[in-house]
């Protein structure tokens, strides 16, 4: 078999992996505030010229030493107000962005990874025009996202989301490269339309979030609290959250919305964004 034929195979391979990579609809993606268990199926990645097996870390397999404080760490990912009710001031939670507590690779249905956001903390920040650590970038989603405040640095919640950040992360640490941090903007150069968006909005999205944007879901328990987040209104993030960004509303609507059946256009998605932004929500107090 000749060189150029082997190298061409390789190349297709590693582009079918990271094909794979943006577009896997697995069950690991899924939103599940009870059980790891499908933290087992493996996603393939690309490491160099290999392709590897990358199995996401189940949080309740850390070691004994910090398996406490990792699975409370887990907990606040998912229940965020009901276990930091000082410090988290509206109806969202961490998993409202970052899907099963951000233990996901990210791509289409995968929420906001932070599975080896180690890596690139310490990093410049340029909202806070200086360099910011994990902690503080922590800070920011309480302060922001939240419309909260900050939990101290030696708080046990803040030890306890660090060691659960640690050690989803700790695979990916062995990595070159992390490639799935983070939200790309969106390519298209179509002109966001509010008044699109606010039709799109009544056939894609009011099912779930409600027709005022107040989400809803089930609410068995009260540390179940709302299982669809709200998007406007006083019990949503405020003005300075990042989701406030069209550039990161948009591809996040673009990419997981509907709910992991992600069906919008880019176009599409630019206008919902722009509508939901268009809406009112509490003001960020810097």
């Amino acid at each position: 078999m000749s060189k150029i034929f082997l190298n061409l195979m390789f190349i297709f391979v590693v582009a079918c992996g990271l094909a794979y990579i943006g577009h896997l609809h697995s069950r690991a993606s899924l939103w599940s505030a009870g059980s790891c268990e499908s933290l087992k199926e493996p996603y393939l990645i690309a490491h160099g010229r290999v392709l590897r097996e990358f199995t996401l870390m189940d949080p309740e397999q850390a070691p004994a030493a910090i398996n406490s404080s990792v699975m409370r760490g887990y907990n606040l990912f998912l229940h965020t107000a009901y276990y930091a009710p000082h410090y988290a001031k509206n109806e969202l939670s961490c998993c409202s962005c970052h899907f099963t507590g951000g233990n996901t690779l990210g791509g289409i249905n995968g929420g906001i990874s932070l599975v080896g956001v180690t890596k690139i903390y310490p990093q410049y920040s340029e909202r806070d025009k200086k360099t910011i650590s994990l902690t503080e970038r922590i800070n920011n989603c309480f302060r922001r996202s939240l419309n909260g405040v900050p939990p101290p640095e030696n708080s046990r919640e803040m030890y306890d989301l660090v060691n659960y950040i640690k050690w989803i992360s700790a695979k990916a640490e062995k990595l070159d490269k992390v490639t799935w941090l983070g939200l790309n903007a969106l390519k298209s150069t179509h002109k966001p339309d509010a008044q699109e968006g606010h039709k799109l909005y009544l056939q894609f999205c009011a099912a779930c979030h409600q027709v005022d944007g107040s989400g809803g879901g089930n609410i068995l328990t009260p540390e179940d609290g709302k299982a669809i987040p709200p998007l406007w209104g006083p019990n949503s993030f405020n003005d300075g959250a990042g989701m406030n960004n069209i550039k990161k509303l948009a591809p996040f609507i673009y990419l997981n919305m509907p709910y992991q059946q992600a069906a919008l256009s880019e176009s599409e998605a630019l206008d919902v964004a722009a509508y939901l932004i268009s809406q009112p929500r509490p003001q960020f107090n810097p």
